[in-house]
């Protein structure tokens, strides 16, 4: 009795055993820690003491404790059209407040953003700059000078980024001259400029063929705080169309007819246009053909033939203005042909009718 009790009981917890293995088996996923998209935090090494021994280092995430006074980094390999973002994070170091600053310089080293802030024990501040290049150069190389300014700091984190902001579908950005303008043709674009405060892309320039007579038209939609301004030069880089917009966000419209076929060049601009970060424009570009030109004959090519042209030579060139009084002239003889006929048969008809009655009043 005892022992098929403990074979009953021994069965269960196999039982029991087994579906709790594939219980857990089954949920096991909805255990596993969820994966981040984002890369761990790079040591931060330490920056040079000059712009000449900065050290070079990549887009990434950086963190360290405490900084040193003054460090230099430099950031390599940004090309047009391309956004360095970079976000400097940092604490109150071992006082109970820190100040910390944040420069960035280009590769001339002049300095193109400042700033510092003071944060308080046990709190964090953050400084944040973007810049975006023209087309100038092929490549561009930034400085980045940090450190603290009477107290440390600390930790502190760095996040540099690349944010794309190519032209019209393309892989670069739109040339700022003539020289360097982007060809396109008809359709429709997504651009970008950089502002006032948040780089050098100020200027985009394209560059399209038109024919004679066709109507060009350019619509340029910018962010509501831009006020872009349109210009359209032709193959001589002379001004031919330009418009302003009136207000922020208006939309600015240009339309003109080529007065011959060639090589224009079409600019939108935004230096000084109110946008402090960079603004995303739409640009539309139609073209419509001439209209068709009404053929109109040579007067030397109207002829009308003559009676009385002997058969085999061609009858002389007639102008439109003599061949009208010709054709009145023969429409007249027609006329009179057509009434003496007329007046010829009454007057047969009232013949035979008089020689009728004479011959049948005889035989009465």
């Amino acid at each position: 009795m005892r022992t098929e009790i403990l074979s009953k009981v021994l069965q269960i917890f196999l039982i029991v055993l087994i579906l709790g293995i594939f219980v857990v088996a089954g949920r096991a996923e909805d255990y596993k820690m969820p994966s981040s998209s984002m890369e761990a935090a790079q040591a931060l090494p330490r920056g040079g003491n000059s712009f000449e021994t900065a050290v070079k280092i990549k887009p990434g995430s950086y963190q360290r404790g405490v900084l040193e006074e003054n460090e230099y980094f430099c950031v390599a390999g940004i090309k047009p059209g391309q956004e360095i973002n970079i976000k400097y994070t940092f604490g109150a170091g071992t006082g109970k407040h820190g100040w910390g600053n944040l420069s960035l310089y280009d590769e001339d080293r002049t300095i193109l953003f400042g700033h510092f802030d003071m944060v308080g024990k046990g709190g964090s501040k953050s400084i944040t700059v973007s810049w975006l290049p023209n087309t100038d150069k092929d490549s561009y190389k930034y400085y980045i000078h940090t450190g603290y300014s009477d107290y440390d700091v600390g930790p502190v984190s760095f996040d540099i980024s690349l944010t794309n902001y190519y032209d019209a579908g393309s892989q670069t950005d739109a040339g700022g001259t003539f020289e360097k303008a982007m060809s396109i043709t008809a359709g429709n674009y997504k651009a970008y400029l950089s502002g006032e405060e948040a780089g050098t892309d100020t200027k985009d320039f394209y560059k399209m063929a038109v024919k004679k007579g066709e109507m060009l038209t350019v619509k340029v939609v910018p962010p509501s705080e831009a006020s872009p301004s349109l210009k359209i030069y032709n193959s001589d880089r002379v001004i031919i169309k330009q418009v302003f917009a009136p207000n922020p966000g208006a939309i600015v419209r240009a339309s003109l007819t080529a007065k011959k076929s060639e090589k224009i060049f079409v600019a939108v601009l935004c230096d000084g246009c109110g946008s402090k970060n960079v603004a995303e424009y739409s640009l539309g570009i139609t073209i419509q053909p001439p209209p068709e030109e009404e053929v109109v004959l040579p007067e030397e090519e109207i002829t009308l033939p003559e009676e009385g042209v002997p058969s085999g030579e061609a009858p002389e060139p007639i102008a439109p203005k003599e061949a009208k009084e010709v054709a009145k002239a023969v429409g007249k003889g027609i006329a009179v042909r057509i009434i003496l006929w007329i007046v010829f048969s009454l007057v047969l008809l009232i013949i035979i009718g008089v020689v009728v009655y004479s011959l049948l009043k005889k035989k009465t």
